[in-house]
């Protein structure tokens, strides 16, 4: 009986580490998220990059070369036009400049702010995924605010856009776990990852 109780408390407590969100630093920025599967996963940030009116940070998630998500913020340095369903019509025409036939499009609420995601398929194998994988492409805006009498336009300095090619339940869970803050991750925060060691050549 009590090795039973003993095990049990080891499986509730390896559940709970598993809950706990990982965090990461991107920029001026503390990203947490919570893919919600056992999957291995190593976490690349990279380095602010600056590019004309634009400041860019990316966090990179991967699993395989075929399993693969990125979390980017884009900060301008001005006011520019953050209306949804704008961004709604130039993510699908990017998309499909990039060789991938949109399937659906979907407004979601992400971080507690509106959103939207995209799920996508490759036209042809020759993009380098399988032929019957699935892209999901998120974007929503941290700070955006309807411009007075603009009508039903927003205005914003920066937004989140997501990328995944992971199964739809895990992409969910990355969607309605993730949280972006200006300041710095904690310590106890930043060391919960799941990371596996580097790939051997």
């Amino acid at each position: 009986m009590k090795l039973l109780f003993v095990v049990a408390l080891a499986l509730l407590l390896s559940s709970v580490a598993l809950a706990t969100p990982d965090s990461s630093q991107l920029g001026q920025y503390t990203v947490s998220f919570d893919l919600n599967t056992d999957m291995q996963y190593q976490k690349s940030v990279v380095e602010p990059t600056e590019a004309g009116v634009q400041t860019l940070s990316q966090l990179r998630i991967f699993t395989d070369n075929s399993t693969a998500a990125s979390i980017s913020v884009v900060e301008y340095k001005d006011l520019t036009d953050a209306t949804i369903s704008m961004h709604k019509s130039l993510m699908t025409f990017q998309m499909i400049l990039s060789g991938f036939n949109v399937t659906s499009v979907e407004d979601m609420t992400i971080d507690g702010k509106p959103g939207f995601v995209e799920e996508s398929v490759p036209v042809s194998s020759a993009l380098g995924m399988p032929a019957d994988a699935k892209l999901y492409s998120a974007m929503y805006w941290i700070d955006s605010a309807a411009c007075g009498d603009c009508g039903a336009v927003s205005a914003g300095k920066t937004y989140v856009a997501v990328s995944s090619s992971y199964p739809q339940d895990v992409t969910q869970s990355l969607l309605s776990s993730l949280h972006v803050e200006m300041g710095q991750a904690t310590a106890a925060a930043a060391t919960t990852t799941q990371d596996m060691p580097p790939a051997q050549n």
